[in-house]
Formats: structure tokens, C-alpha cells, sequence
């Protein structure tokens, strides 16, 4: 399984980069949303990573998929 993170932060993404797991950069609501969903469709994923900012603008769906899901474990810095 993979790691995939969602910040809002250039220097986050790249660090994690570097150490092999793939990262995006974003800082709409919509493209959020529709990254998280994105995620949740790639079978491979095991571990989503989201950084705080993320986490309060996509408070209620994140929290949603938490209370649902086993698979990705979601995982806030």
C-alpha cells in the first residue's frame, strides 16, 4: 500500500517527496474535495496524509471517512 498526502504547504510536499511518497499541493476548497475523493478511488492507498489547513477546510468529509472507512488511515500534520 501507498502513502499520499494532501498539504497546503510547497515545502511539506516536497519533503515527503523526497522520501518517496507522493504529494500534492493545493489550496481550494473544490480541488480538495475532489483530491480526497481521487484518493479514495485509487485502491493503493493505504495511508492518507493531510496537513492541518487541509484537515479545517475538509473538516466534515474527512471526518466522515474516519468514522467509515478502515482504508485509508488518515493521518493529520
Amino acid at each position: 500500500m501507498k502513502m499520499y498526502c494532501i498539504s497546503d504547504n510547497l515545502e511539506t510536499a516536497i519533503g515527503l517527496k523526497l522520501t518517496g511518497i507522493d504529494a500534492v499541493v493545493i489550496q481550494e476548497k473544490d480541488e480538495i474535495e475532489k483530491e480526497i475523493e481521487k484518493v479514495l478511488e485509487n485502491e493503493n492507498v493505504g495511508i492518507l496524509i493531510i496537513t492541518e489547513k487541509i484537515y479545517e477546510i475538509a473538516e466534515h468529509r474527512l471526518d466522515e471517512i474516519k468514522e467509515k472507512l478502515k482504508i485509508p488511515l488518515l493521518v493529520k500534520i
